[in-house]
């Protein structure tokens, strides 16, 4: 069996790259050319996760079997990468070899790299001022999504840890000759955003519909399992929403399940995917909505792309 570590996936996979095959891993999803499964999740005494998440791809580039398995661990005391594990290719190069992956470094990039498709396709292209809540591995892989596609001038970060916080935009200086502040709330944070990116593991909501300005785009990332909430539920009316699959998010979304319970989200209303929007380079800004956002729970799909683009980089 053939292993790629972090060092494969990182050399294999620039951030350009990654948002271009999350564009066709969203179009693979949108288009019915993917069998998946929704998450499965075994949770241990000691608050971890184990999700395993497999698919099949029925043709093209990227066709064949995958499973992803991945053990999560948010605990404070925990110094290694949130998400560890592997994504197995049970049939590349149609020699039923199986290949390994590692699905930590793959997990930091394709989510990171969704956000920002989506970001392109819905955001103003002037859009310039961004809101990153969350000071961890997805705070900075969002920041370096965000810069790839959109001319960011302004970069307001939030986390509920000062020191994180603090070690969170020092790095950030490090990587960009945008102007940098730390906001001491939420709602501090987003007040003049173009685009927000929640990136959390936070289990109560902590952004107000009200907190929000009027025309802005909103990646909410981190809540991607029930028992997780970024958002409140009220967030969810009169807000252009997309997802990146309907079944999975409304399986593993407890911000949607919330806001629909609640009446936020009418009864019937059909959520669009991301892959299913026909995108037009330079749409004038009177057509675009002046709020929208995209909840992401992350895909078997996206793994399964990613991964074997870097085998076939390799090969």
């Amino acid at each position: 069996m053939q292993y790629y570590s972090r060092d494969s996936v990182e050399q294999s996979l620039s951030m350009s790259t990654a948002i271009q095959l999350s564009k066709v891993a969203f179009e693979l999803q949108s288009h019915g050319m993917v069998v998946q499964a929704v998450r499965n999740i075994i949770p241990s005494s000691d608050g971890k996760l184990m999700g395993t998440m497999p698919a099949y791809i029925t043709n093209g580039k990227y066709a064949g079997f995958g499973l992803k398995s991945i053990v999560v661990d948010f605990s404070k005391e925990n110094t290694s990468p949130s998400h560890v594990g592997t994504i197995l290719l049970f049939d590349e190069s149609n020699s039923s070899q199986i290949s390994a992956v590692d699905a930590s470094s793959i997990t930091e990039l394709r989510t990171a790299a969704a956000s920002a498709w989506a970001t392109h396709v819905l955001a103003p292209p002037e859009a310039s001022r961004l809101a990153i809540l969350g000071t961890g591995l997805q705070a900075r892989q969002h920041l370096l999504a965000m810069l790839e596609i959109r001319p960011i001038r302004q970069i307001t970060v939030w986390g509920r840890n000062r020191i994180h916080t603090q070690h969170f935009e020092d790095w950030c200086k490090e990587h960009t000759d945008a102007e940098i502040t730390s906001a001491a709330t939420p709602s501090e944070a987003v007040r003049e955003a173009d685009i927000i990116c929640t990136v959390t593991a936070a289990k109560k909501p902590f952004l107000l519909k009200s907190d929000l300005p009027e025309r802005c785009h909103i990646n909410a990332v981190g809540a991607s399992a029930i028992g997780f909430q970024e958002l409140d539920p009220e967030i969810y009316s009169d807000i252009e929403l997309y997802v990146d699959s309907r079944e999975s998010s409304w399986s593993a979304s407890q911000c949607l399940i919330s806001a629909k319970e609640k009446g936020f989200i009418p009864h019937g209303y059909i959520i669009r995917e991301i892959g299913e929007i026909e995108h037009i380079p330079g749409s004038p800004k009177s057509q675009i909505p002046k709020q929208t956002l995209f909840k992401s729970v992350g895909l078997a799909v996206q793994d399964l792309v990613f991964a074997r683009e870097v085998i076939q980089q390799h090969q």
